[in-house]
């Protein structure tokens, strides 16, 4: 069996990864809860911009998550109309989740500065560089989607 610490690059990467998500926590704590609140909701608008309508079910799945957790997340986004929850065309007892002009809006908004933020971070990396890095953060990405789907 391979010894995994005497692997640099493993150890290097274990803690990059830790000090990643420390500082993250760090700054949902500065936000405090109003923001943490709009971020844990910015991937749903994400994804209803991208595909809206869709049923909580649906929105549960596609983010591996507990329905009552999406739920809340969505009553949150209903409560500072950014989504609606209207009844199903096909079936009465599916609600649909459609973004409003409002949560169009508050994507877009976001999106824009979350990129600044980056291009921020990453100036004076070369395009190659930032492509790279790119690939390899979707890749650890898909890896840990599909370990978790496995547990």
């Amino acid at each position: 069996m391979k010894d995994l610490n005497r692997d640099p690059a493993l150890e290097q990467i274990e803690h990059e990864v830790v000090m990643l998500l420390r500082r993250a926590d760090f700054k949902k704590t500065l936000d405090g809860a109003e923001n943490n609140l709009f971020r844990s909701g910015y991937l749903i608008l994400n994804l209803l911009q991208q595909t809206s309508p869709l049923a909580v079910r649906e929105l549960a799945d596609h983010f591996q998550l507990d329905v009552s957790t999406v739920s809340r997340q969505i009553k949150a986004l209903e409560n500072r109309h950014l989504v609606e929850r209207r009844i199903g065309e096909h079936d009465g007892r599916v609600n649909q989740i459609f973004i409003t002009d409002a949560g169009k809006r508050s994507v877009v908004k976001l999106k824009k500065e979350r990129l600044m933020v980056y291009d921020s971070l990453l100036a004076g990396w070369s395009e190659e560089e930032k492509a790279v890095f790119a690939d390899h953060l979707a890749r650890l990405n898909r890896k840990i989607e599909s370990r978790h789907r496995l547990h």
